[in-house]
C-alpha cells in the first residue's frame, strides 16, 4: 500500500497521553489561581507518577518542588509535556526556550491570539513555523488542555476535573472549553466521556489529530466532537475514515451554522466556520453523525455507548400508559424509524399473562397493572427482547411513583442488562426519583423525551448502517494536476465541454449581425442568440438571450439589439466577443450541475434545479469530490427535481443515466483544471426523455 501523503499523517499522541516530565511554567502558590489550580490537578489529582517541574520568576518551593525562576534554569531536557500559563505577550518566547530544551508537547492554555486581531494571527503563525521548524507539537492555544479518567491525568486548569466521574467508553474533542466542561458534566445522567480534548486555536495539533488517535484506542468506543471551524477538510475527513477503519462512530455538533454564529466561532477560537450546506453535505457524504446540541449530542453518544453495533430501525414501545405508547408510535414515525411488528409466538406468549383488556400489538400496554405486577412485567418483557423482529425496545416513563416506579424499573433492568438488544428509557417526569438515579447507576441514561429519543436512534441507525469500508476507501483528495488558465466566457467554457464528452447544442460564434444571420442558417431554425463577453454570467439581465428566431432577419434584428442592450448596462466594448448562435433545443427538464470551490473541503459538486429560477427553487444538493457514481447519484436524489425523472402520469421518464454520465463527466472536467478553476456551472443542463440524452445548454469557468 503507497504511503500517506505527509499531510495526511496524523500526530502521535502517545507521548503527550502518558508522560514521564511534566513542566508547568506558570506555576502559582496564590489558592484559587489558574496556575495553582493546574499544580493540583496534576500533582494532587491524578494519577501521574512521573517528574514535575514547576517554573515561577519569584522562586520558592510548591508542595514540596521548587519554583525554578525560568525554562532554562529547569535541570532536564527533553521533558515530555510543558503546560503554558503566561500572558499572551510573553507566550513565543516560552515557546521557543521550550523547543530549545527538547519539550515534546507545549500546551499553551492562553488566549489572545488570533481571536483578537492581526496581531494574535501572525503570532500564531510564528507558533506554526515553530513547531515545524523544531519538532515540537504545540497543543492551543486558548484552550483548556486535555482531560483523561483512566487512568487520571488532568493537564488542565479547570477546578472541575477533581469532581470528574469515572472514566468511560466515549472520547470527547472540543475547541471550546466551555461547552466541552458541560458535556463532561454529563457523567451525571449517565454518559460517559473517559478522554476529552479541548484544543482551542488549533496552531499545530488539529482535531483530526486527536480524533485519528482516538481511533486507535481499544477502550475507545464512539468519538463525539464539538467544533467551531474546520482547518483543513481533507485531514478531518481522513480522520473520520481512521475512525470507520476502527468501527468507532463519530459524532459532531458544528456549532457556528448560522450567520450570526459564523460571525460568533470568528471571534472566539478564529475558525473558518464553512458555508453549513457544505458541511451537511460532507458529513453526510462521510458518515458523520451530525447533531444540532448538547442534549442530542449526550443522547447520541450514551446510545452509542451502549449499542454494541445493534440497530435501532425497528422498535417495540413497551408501556403502561396508552397515551404515552401512542406518542411514541408518532414520534417513531416522524423519525423515520419503524413500528416493529410483533411475531405471533410474542403475542400468544404474552397472552398467557396479561390481562384480557391489555394491549399486546405494538405499542405494547399492560396498563398500570404492570406497575404493581412485576412478575407480569417480566414475562411479558422477556419474550419482546427475544423476538427477532425487534431492534429495540423504548420504554416511557411518564410519572414518578417513587418505590412503586423503583421496583418496575429495577425488575425491567434485570431483564434488559442481558437482552440482546438495546432498552432505551425515556423519563418523561419533571420529577426525578430513586429510579432515574438507578437507571443511571446501572448503565440505562435515561433520554427526557420521546421525541428526542427517536431523533437519537434514527441517527444512530443511520450510522449503522452505513456502508463503513466503503467510506474509508473513498479518495479524501482529488489528484495534482498542473493549473489551467482561464477564465472562459461562454463559448469557450461549452467547448470545453464538448472535449470532455458533454453533449452542447450546435452552435457558432459570430461577431456580426450577418455572421450570425449565415450561422443561423446552417445550424438550421429555431436559434438563439446570447451575448458572449468576458465576465458577464447572467446574460439574461442585460438583455443578452434571445430565443426563437425564427429566420435569418429576425436573427439580425437580435444581434444589433443585444449589442445595444449591453452596451446600455454598462458592458465595455474591449470585453464583448459577439454572439453565440445555439440551436433550441425543446422538451425535458431543466437542472444545474455546478462545482466550487470551498476554502475548506475543496472541491464542491452541487445539482439541482436549473433555469432562470435557480435562486427562487433552491433545490440543491451537494457533494464532496473526488466522488464515485454511488455518491453522485445519492446526491441527486436527496433533490425534489430527481422526482420528475421517473414516468408520471403517462408522462415519458427522463435519461436519469445520461445525467449522471454528465454530471460525472463535468466533476472530472473541473478536477482536470487544477487550480486554474474556482467554480463551473452548467445552467441549465436540459435532461431529455430516455434514451435521449442531456445537453449544457447554457455554462461559465472562471
Amino acid at each position: 500500500m503507497a504511503a500517506s501523503p505527509s499531510f495526511l499523517r496524523f500526530a502521535d499522541l502517545d507521548r503527550l497521553m502518558a508522560p514521564r516530565s511534566i513542566m508547568i511554567v506558570g506555576a502559582s502558590a496564590t489558592p484559587g489561581s489558574l496556575g495553582h489550580t493546574t499544580v493540583e490537578n496534576v500533582l494532587e489529582h491524578s494519577d501521574f507518577q512521573g517528574t514535575v517541574y514547576l517554573v515561577n520568576p519569584r522562586g520558592g518551593e510548591l508542595k514540596g518542588h521548587p519554583l525554578y525562576l525560568d525554562i532554562d534554569s529547569v535541570p532536564a531536557n527533553a521533558i515530555d509535556v510543558a503546560l503554558l500559563l503566561v500572558p499572551a505577550d510573553g507566550t513565543m518566547e516560552a515557546l521557543q526556550r521550550c523547543a530549545a530544551r527538547g519539550v515534546g508537547t507545549a500546551v499553551v492554555f492562553t488566549g489572545g491570539f488570533a481571536e483578537a486581531g492581526e496581531q494574535g494571527k501572525a503570532t500564531e503563525q510564528a507558533m506554526r513555523e515553530l513547531a515545524r521548524a523544531s519538532g515540537m507539537r504545540i497543543y492551543g492555544p486558548n484552550c483548556a488542555g486535555l482531560t483523561s479518567l483512566a487512568p487520571r491525568l488532568g493537564l488542565t486548569f479547570s477546578t472541575e476535573f477533581r469532581n470528574d466521574g469515572r472514566g468511560g467508553p466515549l472520547a470527547l474533542v472540543t475547541q471550546g472549553g466551555g461547552l466541552g466542561r458541560s458535556l463532561m458534566q454529563g457523567s451525571d445522567r449517565g454518559v460517559h466521556f473517559g478522554r476529552w480534548f479541548s484544543t482551542g486555536n488549533e496552531v499545530d495539533l488539529d482535531s483530526a489529530d486527536f480524533i485519528a488517535w482516538l481511533a486507535g484506542q481499544e477502550d475507545v468506543r464512539a468519538i463525539c466532537v464539538v467544533m467551531e471551524g474546520i482547518k483543513d477538510g481533507t485531514r478531518f475527513i481522513a480522520a473520520v475514515q481512521a475512525a470507520h477503519r476502527a468501527g468507532k462512530p463519530v459524532a459532531v455538533l458544528k456549532v457556528g451554522r448560522s450567520a450570526f454564529g459564523a460571525q460568533a466561532a470568528q471571534s472566539h477560537t478564529a475558525s473558518l466556520a464553512g458555508e453549513d450546506a457544505v458541511n451537511e453535505a460532507v458529513f453526510r457524504q462521510y458518515g458523520v453523525i451530525r447533531v444540532n446540541d448538547l442534549d442530542e449530542m449526550l443522547d447520541v453518544a450514551g446510545l452509542l455507548a451502549r449499542a454494541g453495533g445493534k440497530p435501532f430501525r425497528r422498535i417495540c414501545v413497551y408501556s403502561s400508559s396508552g397515551g404515552a405508547g401512542v406518542l411514541a408510535a408518532d414520534m417513531i414515525g416522524a423519525a423515520g424509524l419503524e413500528m416493529a411488528e410483533l411475531s405471533a409466538a410474542t403475542i400468544e406468549t404474552m397472552a398467557r399473562h396479561a390481562p384480557s383488556y391489555a394491549a399486546l400489538t405494538n405499542p405494547v400496554d399492560l396498563t398500570t397493572k404492570a406497575l404493581t405486577d412485576t412478575a407480569l412485567a417480566r414475562r411479558c418483557l422477556e419474550p419482546l427482547f427475544a423476538d427477532p423482529g425487534i431492534d429495540a425496545v423504548v420504554y416511557p416513563i411518564t410519572s414518578n411513583y417513587a418505590a412503586t416506579t423503583e421496583i418496575s424499573v429495577r425488575n425491567l433492568m434485570d431483564i434488559a442488562r442481558h437482552a440482546p438488544i438495546p432498552f432505551v428509557p425515556v423519563w418523561m417526569s419533571s420529577r426525578r426519583g430513586p429510579a432515574h438515579d438507578l437507571l443511571i447507576e446501572q448503565g440505562f441514561p435515561p433520554i427526557y423525551s420521546l421525541r428526542n429519543a427517536m431523533q437519537a436512534m434514527a441517527r444512530c441507525d443511520a450510522y449503522l448502517r452505513a456502508p463503513h469500508a466503503e467510506l474509508a476507501r473513498l479518495p479524501v483528495a482529488a489528484p495534482s494536476v498542473p493549473p489551467v488558465s482561464g477564465p472562459w466566457n461562454e463559448a469557450q467554457a461549452k467547448a470545453l465541454f464538448a472535449r470532455h464528452g458533454l453533449r452542447i447544442p450546435r452552435e457558432a460564434v459570430a461577431a456580426t449581425a450577418r455572421e450570425a444571420a449565415i450561422a443561423a442558417r446552417e445550424i438550421g431554425f429555431p436559434v438563439a442568440l446570447k451575448l458572449i463577453a468576458d465576465g458577464v454570467q447572467h446574460k439574461s439581465d442585460v438583455g443578452g438571450v434571445v430565443l426563437d428566431l425564427a429566420d435569418e432577419t429576425a436573427v439580425e434584428r437580435a444581434f444589433e439589439a443585444i449589442m445595444t442592450a449591453a452596451v446600455a448596462h454598462g458592458v465595455g466594448a474591449s470585453v464583448l466577443r459577439g454572439v453565440l448562435v445555439a440551436e433550441m433545443v425543446r422538451g425535458g427538464i431543466e437542472t444545474l450541475v455546478g462545482v466550487h470551490r470551498d476554502a475548506v473541503f475543496g472541491p464542491m459538486l452541487s445539482f439541482g434545479a436549473g433555469g432562470v429560477a435557480v435562486e427562487i427553487m433552491a433545490d440543491v444538493a451537494r457533494c464532496r469530490l473526488p466522488a464515485d457514481r454511488r455518491a453522485i447519484e445519492a446526491m441527486v436524489d436527496e433533490t425534489r427535481v430527481a422526482r420528475l425523472l421517473a414516468a408520471h402520469r403517462g408522462r415519458p421518464a427522463l435519461d436519469r443515466a445520461a445525467l449522471i454520465d454528465a454530471i460525472e463527466k463535468t466533476a472530472a472536467l473541473f478536477l482536470s483544471l487544477g487550480d486554474g478553476a474556482q467554480a463551473l456551472e452548467i445552467n441549465p443542463l436540459l435532461v431529455l426523455e430516455q434514451g435521449q440524452g442531456a445537453v449544457a445548454l447554457d455554462g461559465v469557468i472562471h
